[in-house]
């Protein structure tokens, strides 16, 4: 984290408060979480500087299957075929830009400037510390909005779901709270919908004012690419493979 500009030592110590760290330090036992490798917690983050942030997408918590988790929201290890969610990423990706992914490990987008960044770090019992890592989400999102405001880079927001899109820097509030942001921030793009799970991906929600993610007018792939285009960035490449 420090390595890569995230956060200062000072911000360290006022952040990651007694439970947290007993949380992380215990995260070698599969009761708390299925990263092996406690420094896989912070994977999002490896070799990744806030300036060089194109797109953030918000997940949830780690997958609960032991030899799935590594660290990037959404992401399979190697060698995983892609499930549930994922698969419908891909499917929403092949509608969007024509592009089939194969491979489910996410690491190639993390290396293209994709901040895949889950709401909770770490999971116990198959439930995510969602109350003790929100601080540092929300300190994590805020300095990258005002990383983005201030230098005037682009940057491309998907929320899926319900809880990504209740973090507090960019809960939504309704579609003129909605349309005052994006006018006093005209370099960044807020894509929402619902999750994307099979559970979710049918489901419009905040009264049907964010659309279902299999929603055919929803397009965060493409839309994307077209606003980083436009703001002079290059834009993403989604393949995996």
């Amino acid at each position: 984290l420090i390595t890569n500009q995230w956060i200062t030592e000072t911000e360290i110590e006022q952040l990651f408060q007694p439970k947290l760290k007993s949380i992380i330090d215990e995260s070698e036992r599969p009761k708390y979480t299925t990263q092996e490798d406690k420094k896989i917690i912070f994977n999002a983050f490896d070799g990744l500087n806030p300036q060089d942030v194109k797109v953030l997408i918000i997940g949830q918590d780690p997958y609960p299957a032991e030899n799935r988790a590594h660290g990037l929201a959404f992401s399979f290890k190697d060698g995983q075929p892609a499930q549930d969610s994922l698969k419908n990423i891909f499917s929403k990706l092949e509608s969007d830009l024509n592009i089939n992914n194969k491979t489910s490990n996410l690491s190639e987008w993390k290396n293209r400037g994709v901040l895949l960044l889950n709401t909770s770090l770490t999971l116990k019992n198959k439930k995510g510390h969602f109350t003790q890592w929100k601080p540092f989400i929300n300190f994590v999102i805020q300095n990258l909005l005002q990383e983005k405001t201030k230098t005037n880079k682009p940057l491309v927001i998907m929320l899926w779901g319900n809880p990504a899109n209740n973090i507090e820097p960019l809960k939504y509030l309704g579609k003129i709270k909605e349309s005052e942001f994006h006018k006093t921030h005209p370099n960044i793009l807020i894509l929402r919908s619902s999750h994307p799970s099979n559970l979710g991906k049918r489901k419009s929600i905040f009264n049907n004012e964010v659309p279902a993610f299999i929603d055919e007018t929803y397009t965060p792939f493409k839309t994307c690419n077209e606003f980083l285009s436009k703001h002079n960035e290059l834009p993403i490449n989604w393949s995996t493979d």
